[in-house]
């Protein structure tokens, strides 16, 4: 699966993250701080770009939106995570993807069905997460 020409949505209004090679987010620290972060399309791969002065702490929990409807992206399944739809671009097949609210935390999820993948080196079991 080629991750980088996947389409990412808002599970809410189902707009489109994508802009250029990123996936866009609006989002709060837990200080209050507010900013947009552009996020590496590829998952499993962690780079992502902010403003110089929008700093965020490691471990610390940050709130993610869609910059385009505001909703709050943060999964029914677990408060730790944020889920936003991946429609693979080959067999448009749409998957629910999972990541970490913790800056600096590594865990992803693409779950279809039965089928999970896991990313990341703080992951965890995903039933884990689901049953948390």
């Amino acid at each position: 699966m080629s991750m980088k020409d996947n389409d990412y949505m808002c599970p809410k209004c189902k707009g489109h993250l994508n802009v250029g090679d990123y996936v866009v987010f609006a989002t709060k620290t837990q200080r209050k701080h507010r900013g947009l972060i552009m996020m590496s399309p590829v998952v499993g791969e962690y780079k992502y770009l902010h403003h110089k002065k929008f700093q965020l702490g490691e471990g610390e929990m940050v709130e993610f939106e869609c910059p385009i409807c505001q909703a709050d992206l943060t999964s029914d399944k677990s408060k730790d995570h944020a889920m936003i739809y991946m429609v693979e671009d080959e067999d448009h097949f749409e998957y629910e993807l999972f990541f970490s609210k913790k800056a600096g935390k590594q865990s992803t999820y693409v779950v279809a069905h039965d089928n999970i993948e896991t990313f990341g080196n703080d992951a965890i079991d995903f039933e884990e997460l689901y049953y948390e």
